[in-house]
């Protein structure tokens, strides 16, 4: 069974068994650390499972714990979410990182530092 989530035609959010559900992300978008960290998140409703499942894709199943009661379409879109979430969360410590690091060091230097740094 499908869900009615569809991306360019095509579900993104397959039922494979009774229960059981797929998503597939591609690598070249999605880093393992945004996958893993996403996942995690949700490990607390669903057995999770990730592997490679083509060239250039990751497959993660889910399947709902016996005593949770969850939708699952609106689950998989918040995992959805949760993983664009982190890789967003990646990429701007990619870019920004050093800069922050640098804005908190100055900010917890003693002002007898900076004003030393100044007189140079």
């Amino acid at each position: 069974m499908k869900m009615d989530d569809t991306q360019n035609g095509q579900s993104f959010i397959i039922e494979t068994e009774p229960g059981v559900f797929f998503v597939k992300l591609k690598k070249a978008v999605y880093e393992q650390e945004a996958v893993m960290q996403a996942s995690y998140k949700f490990t607390n409703a669903c057995f999770i499972k990730i592997d490679a499942v083509e060239e250039g894709y990751v497959g993660i199943w889910f399947k709902a714990k016996p005593q949770v009661n969850i939708d699952p379409n609106l689950l998989l879109c918040e995992y959805c979410n949760e993983v664009l979430d982190q890789q967003v969360r990646l990429d701007l410590e990619k870019r920004y990182g050093k800069l922050r690091d640098t804005i908190y060091q100055f900010a917890f230097v003693p002002i007898k530092d900076r004003m030393d740094d100044l007189d140079e």
